[in-house]
């Protein structure tokens, strides 16, 4: 598999990079937008353990397993899902930016 331009970049080339993405205009408006993306995710992997914990201690029906793994399932797509968008977001930002 071939390697895209952020991806051949060290830790803190990567980091500079994803910066800079953010101080351009649409950097700045996808941030709030990846901050969204990464608290659903973290409050949704939260909320599947407390119903699997719940389901365990106060022994109620299967169906509460199979909730709680679609919102573990959903955390995975919206954690997944914004670290691949922010890579193809600061790859398309610098290659545009090496083409100038």
């Amino acid at each position: 598999m071939v390697k895209n331009k952020y991806q051949r970049l060290n830790k803190d080339e990567r980091k500079e990079a994803r910066l800079k993405y953010y101080e351009t205009e649409i950097g700045k408006v996808n941030k709030g937008r990846f901050t969204r993306l990464l608290w659903f995710g973290i409050l949704s992997f939260i909320y599947s353990g407390v119903l699997i914990i719940d389901t365990i201690i106060n022994k109620h029906s299967p169906w509460n397993y199979c909730l709680a793994g679609v919102m573990f399932i959903f955390a995975l797509v919206f954690l997944i899902g914004r670290e691949k968008i922010i890579i193809r977001n600061v790859n398309e930002y610098l290659i545009k930016k090496s083409k100038k």
